[in-house]
């Protein structure tokens, strides 16, 4: 018991309570609440914040709604369709037509929003000038001296004003969109959105034109270098053949566009090439003629003498039927004799001049056939010296023909873009802007949702800062995963009501709480409930005197003999709390007045007995750092079942680590929702140093901010919370 007392323990034996808090410290606690329950706690824990920050954004919507200006909106509705539209149902086709038109519409919203067509807008309808758009924009009106920079600036100012003021809104699932002007003025809102639709469609036309001026231009310039190309290559194939004195006749040209020629020289070699021809079948009939001359089948062939042939032997027949009737003296005979001598010798003569004139016939056919070779000869001589000369003809052909060609597809393309340049255009305007009836903003509604969404962010955004400042306990249960101490109790705030009279009464809230701990601390030694305990704290004012009390009396209560001893001699608190003289008490003792029964004051009220403080020392520190500390406990001991000392707070002072070396352990008092982690941790540390035994902690002040954790203390018993007259 000794050892117990003068805190030289250096293993205390595990007790239940320290069973348990090992297990929970190894699995980590959860209060198990949700975040949903988590937010409306910190929110109703920051409620004035909350409520003054969301009033607040209120007000300046309110505000700045009834000082806004109105402003009037018109819309004008344009039609933009693709400038080539595509039908297919090649699914990649398809998706690159989609990609296609989806860029394309980009780009007609960019240039409804741009700057030049904003400029062009400002030209268009001079409204630097324009005193109703000066006055409802608080524009300078351009004087005379201006300077073209001065007016610049002045066009720019006008232009950005008209993008700050426009509304480009697509239609969804169209080719449509709506344009729309604010202005002060439901005219000016109108003017300005007419004349904006108005110039984009005349600016998509300039555009076009420019474009195919541009390209005209181009082509032009094209066309004439490759008309002068295309003489030049003309010119130089042209020269060649009357130099090579090669001699064109015809010209063909294919699918291709390939240029084919036939020459003077290749179409006679053509032509005396038949004629050789011609002239060798006649040589070999002229030939036949003469072997049929030698042979007597051409006399025979021949139609003179074939005549000649058949009326002699007609009168040879008649002379031979004369002979049989007549004699050879017969007139008739005599004359048929001679006309067959006349037919013999006339037959005779036509032979041989037949024979002479096949002869005379092939001797001219055999001249002609070698005049015709020799000519074919030369002629073959002059094609095959012009077809070494043709390659090169051949290449300026070739260039000649691909100068015609690029010149006649550069000119088809010129006449395309001409064609073009006049087409219709693909932006039409469907609606025109007219003056609204009403103002569109600033809208009240609209307003109001928007600043209560801002003060509600705002709200959130400084209660969650709020929250991660705050670092107090706000679910008791954080002492046993922050600071790895058994959670020995929860104690109520009270409100109206003092401690004092609240612990007296059994059905009250506070004696529950308190009960509940003196069940706890006697599950902690074997022998029950410690019989010297020492209470205290991080800081001031955290309940730890309302527990001494409380605790005191709840023991006292179960029949237990109980002294409560106030070591708190530099700032004694119970004799001011219970209304009893602070004559002599603990610091008289340990100053080393014996006289112990004199300094013991009954409590028949609360049935403990109580030391008070006595007069404040100047050296405090020494005197509970001596021995008469641990004999006065000793000494209680012996006439008490328990002590329970109500110790200093700990930050700041050494008196604390010094008593809890003479007591059997220490309960550590916790304010909810108020000392901070980092003063707790460094209590602690303290408290360990010193070689204290740490019996657990108790959490004081638990209000209706830690309902949400389960520690409402709902028992039913009528009590009231509120602020309480509290010790310190």
């Amino acid at each position: 018991m000794n050892e117990l007392i003068n805190g030289r323990q250096a293993n205390p034996p595990v007790d239940p309570m320290s069973s348990h808090y090992d297990t929970a410290s190894e699995r980590g606690y959860s209060s198990g609440i949700t975040a949903v329950e988590h937010v409306l706690l910190a929110a109703a824990n920051h409620r004035n914040w909350v409520i003054g920050i969301i009033t607040g954004a209120l007000l300046l919507g309110l505000l700045a709604t009834f000082l806004a200006t109105p402003q009037f909106s018109s819309t004008a509705r344009i039609e933009i369709l693709t400038d080539s539209p595509i039908a297919t149902n090649v699914e990649g086709q398809r998706d690159r037509v989609l990609i296609n038109e989806v860029a394309f519409y980009n780009t007609q919203y960019s240039l409804l929003e741009s700057e030049s067509l904003a400029e062009r807008v400002v030209r268009a309808g001079n409204l630097t000038a324009n005193k109703e758009f000066a006055a409802a924009f608080g524009l300078e009106n351009p004087e005379a001296g201006m300077t073209s920079a001065e007016r610049r600036d002045l066009t720019n100012g006008a232009a950005q004003i008209l993008l700050n003021s426009l509304s480009v809104t697509p239609v969804r699932n169209s080719s449509l969109v709506d344009v729309s002007f604010s202005t002060p003025s439901p005219q000016l809102s109108a003017k300005l959105t007419n004349l904006w639709v108005t110039q984009f469609v005349q600016s998509t036309i300039d555009r076009r034109f420019a474009a195919t001026s541009d390209a005209r231009q181009y082509l032009e310039g094209r066309l004439a270098r490759l008309r002068e190309n295309l003489e030049t290559s003309e010119r130089a194939l042209i020269n060649y053949a009357t130099n090579k004195g090669i001699v064109t006749i015809t010209t063909e040209t294919d699918t291709t566009g390939r240029t084919s020629s036939r020459t003077l020289v290749a179409s006679d070699l053509a032509e005396v090439s038949s004629a050789l021809a011609r002239a060798r079948e006649m040589r070999i009939a002229a030939e036949a003629e003469l072997g049929n001359t030698v042979t007597g089948s051409a006399q025979i062939n021949a139609p003179t003498i074939s005549g000649l042939r058949q009326r002699r032997a007609e009168i040879g027949a008649e002379l031979a039927r004369l002979r049989t009737q007549f004699g050879e003296d017969y007139p008739a005979v005599i004359s048929l004799r001679a006309q067959l001598a006349n037919l013999d010798r006339s037959l005779s003569a036509e032979t041989a001049r037949s024979s002479q004139n096949n002869r005379e016939a092939y001797e001219a056919s055999v001249r002609r056939e070698r005049e015709l070779q020799s000519e074919l000869d030369a002629l073959t001589e002059k094609y095959n010296t012009q077809q070494r000369e043709s390659i090169q003809m051949a290449i300026l052909q070739r260039e000649v023909d691909s100068n015609r060609q690029l010149y006649e597809g550069l000119l088809q393309r010129s006449k395309e873009i001409g064609v073009a340049g006049v087409g219709p255009n693909n932006i039409s305007i469907v609606d025109r802007a007219k003056p609204a009836k009403g103002p569109s903003s600033p809208s009240l509604p609209l307003n109001v949702a928007l600043a209560l969404l801002l003060g509600v962010g705002l709200a959130s955004a400084v209660v969650f800062l709020l929250e991660k400042m705050d670092s107090s306990i706000r679910d008791p249960q954080e002492v046993v995963s922050r600071f790895e101490l058994p959670l020995l109790g929860a104690i109520p705030e009270l409100v109206d009501r003092d401690v004092a009279d609240a612990i007296l009464d059994k059905k009250s809230a506070i004696y529950e709480a308190y009960f509940s701990l003196m069940t706890n601390l006697s599950f902690l030694t074997d022998h029950g409930a410690p019989r010297s305990i020492m209470l205290t704290s991080s800081r001031p004012k955290e309940g730890k005197s309302n527990s001494s009390l409380s605790l005191a009396t709840v023991l006292a209560a179960t029949g237990k003999s109980v002294i409560l001893v106030d070591a708190d001699v530099r700032n004694p608190s119970l004799n001011r709390y219970l209304d009893i003289p602070n004559k002599r008490g603990l610091s008289h003792y340990l100053a080393g007045d014996d006289d112990l029964d004199g300094m013991i004051a009954p409590l028949d009220a609360f049935g403990f007995s109580i030391v008070t403080a006595g007069k404040t020392p100047p050296n405090a520190a020494e005197l509970l750092g001596g021995d008469r500390m641990g004999t006065l406990i000793e000494t209680l001991l012996a006439r008490y079942d328990h002590v329970l000392v109500d110790s200093p707070p700990l930050l700041g002072l050494a008196d604390a680590p010094l008593i809890a070396r003479r007591v059997e352990g220490v309960v550590f008092t916790i304010e909810a929702n108020a000392t901070r982690n980092r003063e707790i941790g460094t209590a602690l540390t303290r408290l360990r140093m010193s070689g204290a035994r740490l019996f657990g902690a108790i959490v004081t002040k638990v209000g209706a901010r830690n309902q949400v954790y389960g520690y409402g203390y709902g028992y039913g018993y009528g009590y009231v919370y509120g602020s309480d007259k509290e010790a310190t």
